[in-house]
């Protein structure tokens, strides 16, 4: 039988190892963004996916999705602009309102970056069984619910249902990703 104690003890010990984890993959992430064929920093990769979600928005709600101000996110939109990665469109309703979309040149590049993520995740978990692997990701998933449920205060936990789209239970399966759109509320089209 556990006590109180020893649920401390494990929780003190997984709130480490989840900061291990965040501080490790973060660097992690920024060598692979440094990567000669990729070449973006972390708030260039965070933009163009926020932007790639909404196909096209407004700076401003850019700027919410993002958690970035106005100012450093025009840099940033200037910069990828530059690269020719992102372009400024204007509004279909109103002439006067400019809003940004991803080029085809900005998908590659996501391309690149998502083909590199799946690559290194796959280095990193070698060492893991096919059963593992599925474990791990199941407690993952149950994780990021509790984790949803905390920030959204609504019981809104990821079923692992939704993980999964094709119902294998092997490591071939396809796994569905909550899409930025479904994690932006206001990136959401009526």
């Amino acid at each position: 039988m556990h006590t109180n104690d020893d649920r401390s003890q494990h929780l003190a010990a997984i709130d480490e190892l989840i900061r291990q984890l965040i501080w490790q993959s973060h660097k992690q992430l920024l060598q692979t963004l440094s990567r000669p064929d990729i070449g973006l920093t972390l708030p260039q990769m965070v933009t163009l996916f926020a932007i790639r979600s909404a196909g096209t928005c407004r700076m401003s709600e850019l700027a919410e999705i993002t958690q970035q101000s106005a100012g450093t996110l025009t840099g940033i939109v200037d910069r990828l602009i530059a690269e020719h990665l992102v372009g400024r469109v204007r509004d279909l309703d109103d002439r006067r309102v400019v809003q940004v979309t991803l080029t085809p040149q900005g998908e590659a590049q996501l391309a690149r970056v998502e083909q590199a993520r799946r690559e290194d995740m796959e280095r990193m978990l070698r060492g893991f069984s096919d059963e593992q692997v599925i474990a791990l990701e199941q407690l993952l998933c149950q994780l990021l619910g509790g984790i949803n449920e905390l920030l959204n205060g609504n019981g809104a936990a990821i079923p692992h249902e939704m993980v999964t789209t094709n119902g294998k239970r092997g490591p071939d399966r396809a796994v569905h990703h909550q899409q930025p759109a479904d994690a932006y509320p206001s990136l959401r089209r009526v």
